[in-house]
């Protein structure tokens, strides 16, 4: 015997703005993904890939990236081990923190990021095609004024 589960005590699913804002998200980033798979990046759509982000001209402290990405130490050794077989990423003695290590581009890296842009202006073309420049330009607006909020 099966036992039906009763269905009438599940709350109402809203089309709330956070899920339009994932949607949307994920579908940028899989057109990003895709852009830089197709550009000669292949572990541009790995996980290993979500630490391009966080590196910056500077670079970053091992330490302040396993902190930001709220992985393990172990984790982000794995994903960073990656990135520098790749030859996008390396790692640098911390001349702040002599016990630290600095990840910051290789040259290759900064390729990447300029093939990055690329791609992510791509994306952006066809946004602007489909809402049209006006509508484009106050969606813009909108996002940055919803990113400005206290």
């Amino acid at each position: 015997m099966v036992k039906k589960l009763d269905e009438n005590d599940w709350p109402e699913t809203l089309d709330h703005v956070g899920w339009q804002l994932w949607q949307a998200t994920q579908r940028w980033k899989s057109e990003l993904d895709a852009g830089l798979v197709a550009a000669g990046y292949p572990w541009a759509a790995e996980a290993r890939a979500n630490i391009v982000m966080h590196v910056g001209r500077a670079g970053i402290r091992q330490s302040d990236l396993v902190r930001r990405m709220g992985l393990s130490k172990q984790a982000v050794q794995q994903l960073l081990d990656g990135l520098v077989a790749d030859g996008i990423v390396e790692r640098k003695a911390d001349r702040e923190d002599k016990r630290g290590r600095l990840i910051v581009f290789t040259a290759t890296g900064r390729r990447m990021l300029a093939d990055s842009n690329r791609v992510k202006q791509d994306i952006e073309e066809g946004y602007r095609k489909a809402l049209g420049e006006r509508r484009f330009a106050d969606f813009m607006a909108m996002l940055r004024e919803l990113n400005r909020r206290p």
